[in-house]
């Protein structure tokens, strides 16, 4: 059960990654090397049954995150944010 869950997490960041990227860029340009750039994301989480995970305003707080997830019927939330550590090597916080 942990390593489904594993790769479960691990899906997840892949599609969060893909689905943030036009967001990360900010346009056409990539962002200087060194700058913070990121992207805030809210995950509404029904342990071993779904997940559902949207990009967010950086205004966010975890107390809006999880009023949203509530809202969606989750049980948990996730509140975190994507980012590049260095060139082609994206973290997660």
């Amino acid at each position: 059960m942990a390593a489904q869950r594993k790769r479960i997490q691990a899906a997840w960041v892949v599609v969060a990654m893909l689905l943030a990227g036009g967001a990360v860029a900010h346009g056409s340009r990539l962002p200087p090397p060194g700058s913070a750039v990121g992207q805030k994301v809210c995950s509404a989480v029904v342990p071993d049954s779904w997940r559902d995970s949207i990009n967010v305003p950086a205004s966010w707080t975890p107390r809006t995150c999880a009023d949203w997830a509530h809202s969606e019927g989750a049980v948990h939330y996730q509140l975190g944010c994507f980012y590049e550590a260095r060139r082609n090597a994206p973290a997660f916080v």
